[in-house]
């Protein structure tokens, strides 16, 4: 015969009694796939005291195993292995620092290389503009005759268009 006495649970008075959340209720109720004794207004679902045994047992056993207490050896096991860890990690740093020293040397390189070809376009610049100076200047040594010769015909149309000659 069925027990008369036995209480029923919703949900969140499960939760309450277990000291989780409804959302973690839900959800241990759906993986163990606990059905409810009997289903009220609203869709409310009540849970019998063999459910609430089987979610006790649940979480005591989830705390068993989660709480493993720890001697020093354990700690120190523990520090040492987060102590190697820290150790690789300083290591694959250090790696990557001297491959980004390399590489800024040989950018450090390649400017000094574009600054020595930079000023030796600069010198080649100014070589040029002394050779075109040069010859403009002699051009300017050409110049009063062939200036001579242009004033001489400016002279002979001045003379013409004015009537003279």
């Amino acid at each position: 015969m069925a027990n008369t006495n036995s209480k029923f649970y919703t949900n969140k008075e499960l939760a309450m009694i277990c000291n989780v959340s409804e959302a973690s209720m839900t959800n241990l109720i759906k993986s163990l796939e606990l059905t409810p004794v009997k289903v009220g207004g609203y869709g409310r679902k009540y849970y019998n005291n063999d459910v609430l045994r089987q979610v006790k047992a649940h979480y005591k056993a989830k705390t068993k195993s989660a709480t493993k207490p720890s001697t020093k050896d354990d700690i120190i096991e523990q520090q040492q292995s987060h102590i190697e860890d820290l150790r690789s990690q300083i290591d694959i740093l250090t790696q990557q620092l001297a491959v980004k020293d390399s590489q800024i040397e040989t950018q450090n390189e390649q400017l000094k290389q574009n600054a020595q070809l930079l000023s030796q376009a600069h010198v080649l610049t100014l070589q040029a503009q002394k050779s075109n100076d040069g010859e403009m200047y002699m051009k300017g040594q050409n110049g009063p005759e062939t200036a001579k010769n242009n004033n001489e015909g400016h002279r002979f149309w001045s003379r013409w268009s004015s009537g003279k000659e």
